[in-house]
């Protein structure tokens, strides 16, 4: 007799994972995405502001700064590119996969006072981080006028 066993709990996690793979592709706005663009995953992010400029620190475990590429482009900031998974050998067989592979695309809209000029980034230990200066205050100058 065949066995009917249910996996109710692989079931709940398979739902709410294709239930995040929808809100994130309709909630993100439709200047971000590419016409039939399927992404796989996004990697999570942290920004902050220290000492002068303001940082993304992007997760982006299993992959190296050739599998990645960040770019400006009229003040928005785009990191994009793609995480395979190694091929599968013939006596292998996976009973579950939970990491998320794939392209992946963020991007971000920099306020004015960056200077995406001198942009900075590095990547350590499968985590990104992109340093963007505050572009310099322009003071006030006051120019005094003789009154004849």
């Amino acid at each position: 007799m065949r066995s009917l066993a249910r996996r109710p709990i692989q079931d709940l996690f398979s739902i709410h994972n294709d239930m995040n793979r929808l809100f994130d592709h309709w909630s993100r706005p439709a200047r971000y995405r590419a016409e039939g663009e399927n992404l796989d995953w996004m990697p999570v992010v942290d920004i902050l502001e220290a000492n002068g400029h303001v940082e993304i620190r992007a997760e982006m475990p299993g992959l190296s700064e050739q599998d990645v590429q960040v770019s400006v482009t009229d003040d928005v900031l785009t990191l994009k590119g793609e995480k395979t998974q190694k091929n599968e050998q013939d006596d292998q067989k996976y009973h579950r996969v939970e990491r998320s592979y794939g392209r992946f695309q963020r991007s971000f809209t920099l306020p004015a006072n960056l200077n995406p000029e001198s942009i900075k980034a590095k990547f350590t230990n499968g985590v990104l981080t992109v340093s963007i200066p505050k572009a310099e205050e322009v003071q006030p100058k006051e120019i005094q006028i003789s009154v004849e």
